[in-house]
C-alpha cells in the first residue's frame, strides 16, 4: 500500500508536475522574448505556416530600399550638376557681356581685357566640368571615374589650333575663321582637351548619360555629359561651343586684322552665344525634369515600402496586448505549480487518507 502511494504521489505526479513546470518555463521565456523584441519569432522557422510569406516579403523590402538609395545618390549628383551648370551659365553670360562691350567699343584696351577674362574663364570652366560628387565626375556620364576634361583648356592642343586660326583673321575672312574654329572644337582628339570617353559627337555623348536603377528592370538615364547636345534631337554641344568662343576671344590679340574683320568676328561669336545660352538653359531644364521624375519615383517606392513593411508586420509582429496577458497567465500557472510542488514535499500517508 505504501509503495503504491509512494509511486503515485512522488514518482507519477511529481514527474508530471516537474515536466509541466519545465514546459511553462520555456513558454514564459518565449513570451518574454516576444514582448521584448516585438516579433513572434527570431527565426523564420518559428513563424510556422507564415514563414513562406515572410521569406518573400523581406527581400522585396530590401530591394525597394536599394532602389530608394540609388535615387537618393542620383538626386545628390543632379543637385551638384545643376549647381555647376548654373556657374557655367554665368561664364556664358559674362562672355556675352564682354562681346557686347567689344561690339560697341573695339579698342586695344577692351580687346586685352576681354582676352584676359576669357583665359581665366577657360580655367574656371575646366574645373567646373571636372566637378565631383563623392568619387564620381558629374559631367563624365557612364564612365564617371574618369575626369571629362583631361588637360588645362587654355593650354590644350585645341586652344593652340584655334589661336592659329584666329591669327589668320585679316588674310582670311571672319566667316572662314569662325567655320574653322567650329570644326576644330567639334572634332577634338582624345585627351585634347576631353577624355577619350567623351571625345565623341554631341548625340553620342547624349546617350552616355549615367544610368540609375529605380525599379524592377527599370533603368533611367540621368545627369549630363560634358560634350553632349542640349536635347536628344540637337546636333551641337553648348559646352564645346562655349569653349570654342572663349578660346577665340582669348586669341584676339594674335591677329592684326582691320576693325571690320574684328566686328564681323565679334558678331559671329555673339550669334553663337545666343545658341550656347539657349542650349545651357535646355540642359538645366532637362536636369529639372529628371529631378522631378525621380522625386515622383521616390514617393511611389516609399508607399510600396510602407505597404510591404505593413504586410511583413502582420506576419512577424507580436500582439503585445495578447502577449502581456499570456505572460501573466503563464506566471500564475508557474506560481501555482511551485506551490503544489512545495506542498507535496510535506505530505505523509495521512495526507492521502
Amino acid at each position: 500500500m505504501t509503495g503504491t502511494i509512494s509511486s503515485f504521489g512522488f514518482e507519477g505526479i511529481s514527474n508530471q508536475l516537474l515536466l509541466g513546470v519545465q514546459n511553462l518555463s520555456q513558454s514564459q521565456n518565449s513570451l518574454q522574448l516576444e514582448a521584448s523584441t516585438g516579433v513572434l519569432s527570431s527565426s523564420y522557422a518559428g513563424l510556422g505556416a507564415s514563414r513562406t510569406q515572410a521569406l518573400a516579403l523581406q527581400p522585396a523590402i530590401t530591394q525597394v530600399s536599394a532602389w530608394m538609395s540609388n535615387i537618393t545618390n542620383t538626386q545628390n549628383t543632379l543637385t551638384t550638376t545643376q549647381t555647376a551648370l548654373s556657374q557655367i551659365s554665368t561664364i556664358a553670360q559674362d562672355l556675352t557681356s564682354s562681346l557686347s562691350t567689344l561690339g560697341n567699343t573695339l579698342t586695344y584696351s577692351t580687346v586685352t581685357t576681354a582676352a584676359t577674362a576669357a583665359r581665366s574663364a577657360l580655367t574656371s570652366l575646366g574645373n567646373l566640368l571636372n566637378t565631383k560628387q563623392g568619387d564620381s565626375y558629374v559631367f563624365a556620364g557612364q564612365q564617371n571615374t574618369i575626369a571629362p576634361v583631361s588637360t588645362d583648356l587654355g593650354t590644350s592642343d585645341l586652344a593652340t589650333q584655334i589661336e592659329q586660326a584666329v591669327s589668320q583673321l585679316g588674310s582670311t575672312s571672319a566667316d572662314d575663321v569662325l567655320s574653322t574654329t567650329e570644326d576644330l572644337a567639334s572634332n577634338t582628339a582624345a585627351g585634347q582637351p576631353f577624355s577619350a570617353a567623351v571625345s565623341t559627337s554631341p548625340d553620342q555623348a547624349y546617350q552616355q548619360q549615367m544610368q540609375a536603377v529605380v525599379g524592377q528592370s527599370e533603368t533611367v538615364s540621368v545627369g549630363m555629359v560634358a560634350t553632349q547636345s542640349a536635347t536628344a534631337t540637337s546636333t551641337t554641344s553648348p559646352v564645346r561651343n562655349l569653349i570654342r568662343n572663349l578660346m577665340v576671344v582669348a586669341s584676339l590679340g594674335s591677329s592684326s586684322a582691320s576693325a571690320s574683320d574684328y566686328s564681323s568676328l565679334i558678331s559671329g561669336l555673339q550669334s553663337s552665344m545666343e545658341t550656347v545660352t539657349s542650349g545651357l538653359g535646355d540642359m538645366s531644364g532637362l536636369l529639372g525634369v529628371q529631378q522631378n521624375s525621380l522625386t515622383t519615383q521616390t514617393s511611389m517606392l516609399s508607399q510600396m515600402s510602407s505597404a510591404l513593411t505593413t504586410q511583413l508586420g502582420q506576419v512577424k509582429d507580436a500582439d503585445l496586448a495578447q502577449v502581456s496577458t499570456q505572460v501573466t497567465n503563464t506566471n500564475n500557472q508557474l506560481q501555482a505549480s511551485y506551490s503544489l510542488i512545495a506542498d507535496m514535499k510535506g505530505m505523509t500517508l495521512a495526507s492521502y487518507l
